[in-house]
Formats: structure tokens, C-alpha cells, sequence
């Protein structure tokens, strides 16, 4: 009994490594752009840079701009 939780528990783990994986090989190149823009946006969140948020630039692509592999 004792052997068969081990081998459920690394079974598992690389279901959720093999998980995590296919997302990053997936969707990798869209989650790093959505985190640049995040990073150069910042001023949009936290406003309190002197500027003020109209005078930050949207450069967001819509769903017509990006590419779809599917």
C-alpha cells in the first residue's frame, strides 16, 4: 500500500511538470509579451510616477493582431 502511494505521488509530480512545461512551450512567447507590457506599463497600475495615465501609450494587440497556431 505504502509503495503504490509513492508511485501516485511521482506519477503525479510529472503529470504536473509535464503540465507546466506544454503551457511554457504553449503559450510561452504571449505569456513573456503580457509581462513586458506589464513592466513598461506600470505606470498604469500604480499612478504615482507624476504622470499621469492618459499620457501612457496603449499598445495592447487585440485578438485580429496576434497569431493563432491552430
Amino acid at each position: 500500500m505504502k509503495t503504490v502511494s509513492i508511485i501516485l505521488k511521482i506519477v503525479v509530480a510529472l503529470a504536473a511538470i509535464a503540465g507546466i512545461v506544454y503551457i511554457a512551450a504553449t503559450y510561452g512567447d504571449k505569456i513573456v509579451a503580457w509581462c513586458k507590457n506589464l513592466i513598461n506599463n506600470k505606470c498604469r497600475f500604480f499612478c504615482n510616477c507624476g504622470c499621469t495615465c492618459e499620457d501612457v501609450e496603449e499598445e495592447i494587440p487585440t485578438v485580429a493582431e496576434t497569431d493563432f497556431e491552430g
